[in-house]
């Protein structure tokens, strides 16, 4: 029996080594399909990161050749609109150049228009004497305005022929009225009648003074006194009762003043 143990013990120990051995090559085996498997993930996952990048590149690639697209656009509409606002700046020194010029021209107008209707003074000053104070000072007011820029010359030239139209107008009517007048040193209370812009008479309260308005050799007016003159003085009672109303309505002969040498 003892011959057979040590035998048996070297049988036993061939076969574990053996099975040792295969034991290890299994092992190996599997971790190299472990690393294989891992290489493969590493490489598949690198190989997708690779097109992940390419993906990336060639998007960045196309949004800086969009971007250089729109810079170049951009760039030109900028080049557009420094072009239109150079034309327009010019356009508007050459506007404003004619608007100074107009200006100064619109300057000397109001300032010969104003000295136009300034000399009209001496005009209605020696016109017919009916509230010609009043229309000489209107026509002052407008030359004063229209030089000082207070009003523009198409209003003062409307309301210089407004004064010219009120004067004109003052032709087609006739007026009675109480009031006064200077007969040789006196203040002498009475009844004046005016017809149109060419005839004026008057007659005072106690009928003692009677007058018309004549124009004299130097183309003013005065009052000339008919007291004594017994025909004139009766013809003109007679017009300023007819125009009171007092008689009844006729015919009458009115007194006209001519700028005659004499009159």
């Amino acid at each position: 029996m003892k011959s057979y143990i040590p035998k048996f013990l070297v049988c036993l120990g061939l076969c574990s080594v053996m099975a040792f051995a295969q034991e290890t090559v299994e092992s190996v085996r599997r971790q190299i399909k472990a690393v294989e498997a891992e290489t493969s993930r590493e490489k598949s996952m690198h190989d997708a990161e690779k097109k992940r990048h390419a993906e990336f590149v060639e998007v960045g690639r196309k949004k800086v050749q969009a971007l250089a697209t729109q810079n170049k656009t951009l760039k030109a509409e900028i080049d557009s609109l420094k072009a239109e606002l150079n034309h327009i700046s010019d356009a508007r020194q050459k506007t404003m150049g004619t608007i100074r010029w107009f200006e100064g021209r619109k300057t000397k107008y109001n300032e010969s228009l104003a000295k136009v209707i300034d000399s009209l003074v001496p005009v209605f000053e020696s016109d017919f004497p009916y509230r010609n104070e009043e229309t000489v000072n209107s026509v002052k007011e407008i030359a004063d305005q229209l030089h000082k820029g207070v009003i523009e010359a198409d209003d003062a030239l409307n309301r210089t022929l407004e004064v010219f139209y009120d004067r004109i107008r003052l032709g087609y009517t006739t007026e009675v009225w109480k009031g006064f007048l200077q007969v040789d040193a006196r203040s002498v209370p009475g009844t004046y009648l005016r017809y149109g812009a060419v005839a004026s008479i008057f007659v005072s309260n106690d009928g003692n003074d009677v007058l018309w308005l004549a124009r004299t050799a130097d183309g003013g007016y005065s009052w000339k006194n008919v007291s004594d003159d017994l025909a004139m003085r009766t013809v003109l009672k007679d017009v300023m009762k007819v125009a009171e109303g007092k008689t009844a309505p006729r015919l009458v002969t009115i007194p006209v003043a001519f700028p005659k040498e004499g009159e």
